[in-house]
Order: structure tokens, then sequence, then C-alpha cells
């Protein structure tokens, strides 16, 4: 038996068990190659409100971008927008086996009024179930809490799907593609007190790479980067319902 188990002149065919052997761990090795876990190319430092962002995705239908895997024409641009007054929202394009589909997702508070000493004395379980609770009441916030009690506080993604024409998404991810989404910085530094409370955290992995940007709603663009991140987001925008 020669190199990589091809038969020698004048010897007998290797066993079927051999053979068998081998063309499991070819299949193995291209399913890792074809559906393999993100290298991240640039992500912002921490402290980052992509932690924030990556919990809400993972306890949803959408899931942590990192950590899906994908085949190698896989695409995916999630475009945040929020985390300061105004209710935080995504908008998402999606292309995998070479079909586009759009979502748009909202970061919806849930929240349960208890007992103080019932939280104060909870264990690890019990905080869960109130958590559970918490997450059947979103929507609806508790305006005054009562004296001797304590505010329980979840946050849900709620994702809805978007019927729209697939040339009618591609379209738009060329619009973010032209306006540079692919070459966007892990953050920008702006002067202080210069945005309204609001960032963008733009996410996209195409294949087996992912890349993330956290960037500041400005008022007016300092750099080109804040420029970019507006286009972007109003091009997603005009999917949105």
């Amino acid at each position: 038996m020669g190199p990589l188990g091809l038969q020698a002149h004048g010897s007998s065919p290797p066993p079927v068990w051999c053979v068998t052997r081998l063309a499991v761990v070819a299949i193995v090795l291209l399913s890792h190659q074809l559906f393999a876990q993100a290298r991240v190319v640039s992500a912002p430092s921490e402290p980052s409100l992509l932690n924030l962002t990556t919990g809400w995705a993972r306890a949803s239908t959408l899931g942590d971008l990192r950590d899906l895997r994908v085949s190698g024409d896989y695409v995916e641009l999630r475009v945040w927008h929020g985390y300061g007054p105004a209710e935080t929202q995504a908008t998402v394009l999606r292309r995998t086996q070479g079909h586009w589909s759009a979502s748009f997702a909202r970061v919806i508070r849930c929240e349960l009024q208890v007992p103080r000493s019932a939280a104060d004395t909870a264990s690890s379980a019990t905080m869960g179930r109130f958590v559970a609770d918490a997450r059947r009441n979103c929507g609806v916030s508790v305006v005054d809490v009562a004296p001797g009690a304590r505010l329980i506080a979840a946050d849900t993604l709620v994702v809805q799907p978007l019927e729209i024409p697939e040339a009618d998404i591609e379209a738009v991810w060329k619009e973010t593609q032209a306006a540079g989404v692919e070459a966007l910085p892990a953050r920008v530094q702006h002067r202080p007190a210069s945005t309204d409370g609001s960032t963008y955290v733009i996410e996209l992995r195409r294949g087996n790479e992912y890349r993330a940007s956290e960037i500041e709603d400005v008022e007016r663009p300092e750099v080109k980067a804040d420029s970019q991140v507006k286009q972007i987001y109003d091009a997603l925008k005009r999917l949105r319902p």
C-alpha cells in the first residue's frame, strides 16, 4: 500500500473498512471547510455594546452571528440602532443557498414586580422563573413600583420575517456595499457630547469571516464612517414595515 492508501503494483486491493474510513475522514474535513464558525476580522474593543447585542440575538431565532455554522457563500448583514432612549431595532439581510430574505427585530422591555424579600433571597433558579414571568408581560411597563417591591426587568428580541421580493433585498445589499459596509472601522472616536445617545452596531458575516462596528449616531458627521453608516441604515430602513 502506497501513500494515501494508493495500491502498489502487484499488491492486493485495500480492505473495504480502510476505504470506508478514508471516505468518512474526507467527508468530515470537507464539511468543516464548508460549514465553519466565523473568524473575527474586526470588532470593537471592550467595553462594547456588541456583548449586549449578541446576548439578545443568542436568545432569539437569529442566534449569535459569529457562532452560526454556514457555507462559504453565506451572507448576513445586521444593522442595529438604538441603545439609548429610543427602542433598539435591527434590520437583517440574509443570503443562504443563493436566496435572499430579510427580517425586522425589536428589543422589547419586559418587567415584573415582586416582593423585595423574595427577590433578595431568590436562588438562581427562582430568579430565572422571575425573568421568564417578566417576559410574559413584555411591552407593559410597571409605572409605580410599590414600597417593599423590586422590579425584575428583562429584554426580549422579537424577530419578524419581512415579505419582500428577493430582487429588492439584493438591491439594498448592493447599496450597502457601495456605501462601504465591508470597510467600516470597528469604532470611531468622536468629540464629547456629540451624540444623542443612540448608536449603530453593524454586524456582517460573509462565509467564514465576521466583522462588527460600533459607531455613535452623531448629528453632524465628523469622519467618513459617520456618513457611511447613515447611508447603510437608511438603505435598510426602506425595507422595514
